[in-house]
Formats: C-alpha cells, structure tokens, sequence
C-alpha cells in the first residue's frame, strides 16, 4: 500500500511540473513573453592586437554530439570505445607546439586548451547540458559568465564526462570498472581601468583524467563469437588491474600597459582602437601529473616479473613572458621573451631546465589581403636551436574566401620520447630534432542556402619519433610525405539540411605513418515548427566511415599508440537523433549504433577495444539567461 501511495505522489508531481514547464515554455501570451540576450564572446590572445573582435554564441539547435568535443574536432579517429578515454587523429599534422612537454597527448582532445574567452552580456548568463546513456554514461556542462560591473568580468566553465566500462567485466578490481571518468574547470576574470590604458586577465585551468587502462581484448575471436548480453560478462581484458591518471592545472595572469591614447580628464575613451602600441607582461604557473598503476602485473604485458607498482611523472613551470607591440599604419608587430622554468621528475629522478624563447608575430594589412607572420626560436634549455616559422594569407575574391599558408619547423622531440624512467623499463634516447615542413591552403564559398570548402595540405617530415611492437620507440630518419585533402558542404533551408565531409590522404609510408586513405563523415536531417511555430523539432541520421589500414592500438603502459600490422576495419555506426528546441531549451534523443547486430559482431573502436553496443542517449540543454 505504502509503495502504490508513493508511485501516485511522484506521479502527480510529475505531472504537474510538466504542465508548469510546458506552460512556461510554450505559452505564447504576454505574460510569458521570451527575449533572449544577445550574448557575444571575445578571444583575450586577439587583445595583443588591439582587437576586441566579438563572436555570437551558438544557440541553434545542437546536433547532440556537442558535448563529445573529439566527434567535432578530430575525424577521423580512433579511440577505446568510450568517451572521455585516449584518442588518436587519424588526419592530424606531425607539427607541434615549440615548447618543453612530456608528451603525454592521448587525452588532448578533451582538454580545455589554454585559451580564454570572456563573454559579453548585459545580464548574468547561465548554460547547462546534460547528457546520458545506457550503462552510466553520463556529460554534465555548465557555463556561467556576468559582468560584475562595466569593466570586471568573472566566468567559469565546468564539463565532466563519464562511462562505465560495460564489456571488460572480469577486471579484478570492478570499483575501478568506470573506464572513462574526466573532469574539466576553467575559471577567469577580466578588468581593465577607466581609461583602459591598464588591463588584465586572470585564469586558472584545472584537469583531471581517471580511468581504467585495460589493454583491449585479450581474445578477439572470442567477443566476436558471443551476441547480445553474453558479451558483456565474457570479454577477458590483458590488464585485470591497471588505471591511469592524468592531472593538469595552470594559473595565468597577463597585464598590459597602454601609453598614449585619446582619454582626457573630461573625455574617457574606453576602445582599443585609441592605442596603437602597448606593453604586456604574463605570468603562469604550469603543473602536469600523469600516474600509471598496476597492482596484478601480468609478465606477458612486460616481459618481466613484476610486483604490484606506480610509476608517475611530473612536469612543473614557472613561464614569464615580456613584449611590446606597435601599430605602424594597417600593420601591427609583437615581438617577446619568454623564460621558463621547468622541473621534471620520473619515478625520484629530478631534471631541471632553464628555457628561453624568442618570439614574433604581426598582421599585414595589403589591399585586401592579409598576411600574418609568426616565429619563435628556442634560444636556450631544453628547446634551444628549435624554430618555428608560420605565414598565413588570406582574401575574397567576389565570394570566394581563399586563404593559404606554410610552416617550417625544427623541433625536439618531447621529453618522454628522450627519457623514460619506469618499474618495467627504461630508455635514454639521443633522437635528432624533428622537421616539419607544410603548405596548406582552402578555397570556400557561401552561395544562398549553401556552403562549400576545400582543403587541401601537403607534409613533409623528417626524423619522426614513432611507437611500434611492445614497448618499442624509434626514429624514422629519413623522409616522409603526407597529403589531406577535405571536401565538406553544408546546406541547410526551411526544412531540410546536411552536413557532409570526404577526407582522401596519401601516407607515403603506411609502416611508420599508418592512415586510412578515405574517410566519410555525414549527417541528413529534417526540420520542422509545431505549436504555432514555437517548437523547432529536428529529425535525422547521421554516421562516419574510414577505409581499412593498418591501425595502431593503444599501449596503456607507455601511453601512446603503437603501429601494428593488424589490419583494422571500420564498423560505421548509424545514429538516429531527433532534436528539439523551444526558447532557449533544448531536448534531444539519441539511438547510437541502432544497426547493433544487423552488421555482425565483431564492431571495434580500436584493435582490441569494441565500440558501445546500440543504446539510448538523452540531452538537454537550457541557456537561462532571460
């Protein structure tokens, strides 16, 4: 009786919050009357330019994948099946940032980068996204921004993924059987005086990634063999005990000083285009933690017998950079020093390092063309001797926007490529820096309902840093060649819209640079008003595709992929969404790998790792800002 009591309380007060929302949302009377704010986005790197250059929010419907930043990103690609575990690109440059780093990339994709962005709006501004699935996946994203006054900014952004690990259930620890487990904050603030000739802009970027290193299937055949629901309590893993961790955190403060100007005493001016030069200073406080465990070491993942253990790495800095930027006419330069200084330790081993680079970049303004150089030098430390020489251009020709570019670039290879200290093994490597050259360029076009781009960039690299069979790294010393040309259009009217990608590359290597030659991407939907047009709806389908090749599988240990010679074959998944919006609320549901079964057995994300089963997503998202 007390169980049929509660049922009819929850389910009036499900009802009756739903009339309450449904009221509130769909009302079309004056009472309920919906106006938005506009809400603009400012890029704070722009301000070592003058530039206040502001962006609007995206507040269209959402395509789901939104919270999934590595669908948006890095296609094609492969991962473990889960969100929130290691990804690799399969169509990303050999080029990399001139700077001191472990190394440690696997999880790039779903870190915030250390870019900030300050929103622009005249009330507080508040957006939540909530994502979830079969088998505890779960996405929470939270933004929140204000303009505590005029001239101070304050904002944060949070996102935390996670997935249960549903196929690896013979693990030995099952309290660690939630494989993918990350968590994102970004904090900053902004504030500049009267007369803007002083302002600056403070962040603090926290990251954390927990999640069970499994090591893949250590029977292929015998997952392919099993349907349905025997899957899921029959897939022996090679690690039964391993997690990894990965921990990243900074402190930024930049500063910049403005002499001249236009303000008066009785006049203030607070734009930047009154300057045409300035002096900035910042400071930044880095740290990086990675963390491998494994308490039943299996001697065949190692080659040797090995008690339970920990092995950790540990980057901290103290980066301070200096400069000056001036506007001569249409053109603007910004030349600066940046010191840092680094401490790494692996597993009690200490190193330090004093790093000084030297660093220039500039916007040149000819016709309507725009070109923009950028250089850095590694003068001392770990760095020095490396270079790094960027140039892009860009124009309109009618309505055609061309841009193309170069990059040459001599880097050392990261810290972890040189020096692995570890319970299991070791390596000390003296590999030559790396060289990178590349010209890119595209040509879009914008015609009515229509949007059409081409892509195109060619690579040539020289002593390529690479991971193979076991525990193995080595040094490609010679060269090798890389083409990607990308093909997408977008249409979208009243009714209808798609969105679709052609990807071709042309490894001229497949040993050392394995990359599949095709790779499709397409999304087709319809959409439609109800409710006096108040309700957009949107129905659609949408999926990916690479062609077979030899794909590399993900080593837990040393925390890189690995080149194989196991020829890996694409499962397309098909996902079937339909999507929703009224006001400023969003709703969608998801039906991902609906063809579970149809298709075989034997899908993968990765060599070893199967991709999730068929399931239903939900997500919603709420911008509260009226």
């Amino acid at each position: 009786m007390a169980i049929k009591i509660v049922r009819f309380i929850l389910s009036l007060l499900f009802l009756t919050v739903h009339a309450l929302a449904y009221s509130q949302l769909l009302d079309t009377s004056s009472v309920h009357d919906y106006n938005p704010t506009d809400i603009q986005i400012q890029q704070t790197e722009n301000f070592t330019f003058l530039d206040t250059t502001q962006t609007n929010l995206d507040t269209t419907l959402n395509l789901f994948y939104n919270y999934y930043p590595t669908y948006q990103n890095n296609f094609p690609f492969i991962d473990l099946g889960l969100e929130a575990t290691p990804v690799l690109s399969l169509s990303q440059s050999n080029r990399r940032q001139l700077r001191l780093q472990l190394g440690a990339d696997h999880m790039r994709p779903y870190f915030y980068d250390y870019a900030v962005h300050i929103y622009q709006t005249d009330k507080p501004f508040t957006r939540f996204n909530y994502s979830q699935g079969a088998n505890e996946m779960l996405s929470i994203e939270a933004t929140h921004a204000q303009q505590i006054s005029k001239r101070l900014s304050f904002g944060v952004d949070y996102r935390r993924i996670k997935n249960q690990n549903f196929y690896f259930s013979n693990l030995q620890n099952f309290s660690r059987v939630r494989m993918g487990n990350l968590f994102n904050t970004k904090f900053y603030t902004s504030y500049y005086s009267t007369d803007r000739k002083y302002e600056m802009v403070a962040s603090y970027i926290w990251n954390r990634s927990k999640h069970v290193e499994s090591g893949g299937l250590s029977s292929d055949s015998a997952f392919n063999s099993q349907i349905g629901r025997d899957k899921l309590n029959n897939s022996l893993v090679s690690y039964t005990d391993g997690i990894g961790t990965i921990a990243q955190n900074q402190f930024r403060l930049t500063q910049y000083f403005r002499p001249g100007g236009m303000s008066t005493d009785s006049t203030l001016n607070a734009s930047l285009n009154q300057f045409n030069q300035q002096f900035f200073i910042s400071t930044a406080l880095k740290n990086e933690r990675l963390e491998f465990e494994d308490n039943n070491p299996d001697s065949l993942n190692y080659d040797s017998s090995l008690l339970p253990f920990k092995d950790s790495s540990y980057h901290r800095s103290v980066e301070n950079e200096i400069g000056y930027m001036v506007t001569l006419g249409r053109n603007k330069m910004a030349t600066s020093i940046i010191h840092d200084f680094s401490t790494i330790y692996q597993n009690f081993e200490r190193e330090t390092f004093q790093n000084i680079y030297l660093s220039s970049k500039g916007i040149i303004e000819i016709n309507k063309m725009s070109f923009i150089p950028k250089l850095k030098l590694g003068i001392s430390g770990y760095n020095a001797g490396d270079y790094s020489i960027d140039g892009i251009v860009s124009t309109n020709l009618n309505e055609i926007e061309i841009k193309g570019g170069f990059s040459i670039q001599q880097v050392e290879p990261t810290f972890m490529q040189q020096e692995f200290n570890s319970n299991a093994i070791q390596w000390n490597n003296d590999f030559s820096k790396v060289s990178v050259n590349q010209v890119h360029g595209s040509l879009s076009t914008q015609q009515t309902n229509h949007n059409l781009k081409f892509d195109v960039m060619a690579e040539n690299t020289n002593g390529l840093v690479y991971y193979h069979s076991g525990n193995q790294i080595s040094q490609f010393n010679d060269n090798l060649n890389w083409l990607r040309v990308i093909v997408s259009h977008h249409f979208k009217n009243e009714y209808v819209g798609s969105d679709f990608s052609l990807t071709y590359q042309n490894s001229s290597n497949q040993e050392i640079l394995p990359r599949p030659e095709t790779a499709i991407s397409g999304n087709l939907f319809t959409q439609f008003r109800l409710f006096k047009k108040n309700l957009n709806v949107q129905l659609g389908v949408r999926s990916y595709w690479f062609n077979s090749f030899n794909s590399p599988r993900y080593n837990p240990y040393t925390r890189a992929w690995h080149n194989t010679n196991e020829l890996f074959e694409s499962t397309p998944p098909i996902q079937v969404y339909t999507n929703a919006k009224v006001k400023s609320f969003c709703f969608g549901v998801e039906f991902f790998h609906i063809q579970q079964g149809l298709m075989g057995e034997n899908y993968y994300s990765s060599p070893g790792y199967p991709m999730m089963p068929r399931n239903l997503r939900l997500n919603i998202r709420w911008d509260l800002n009226n």
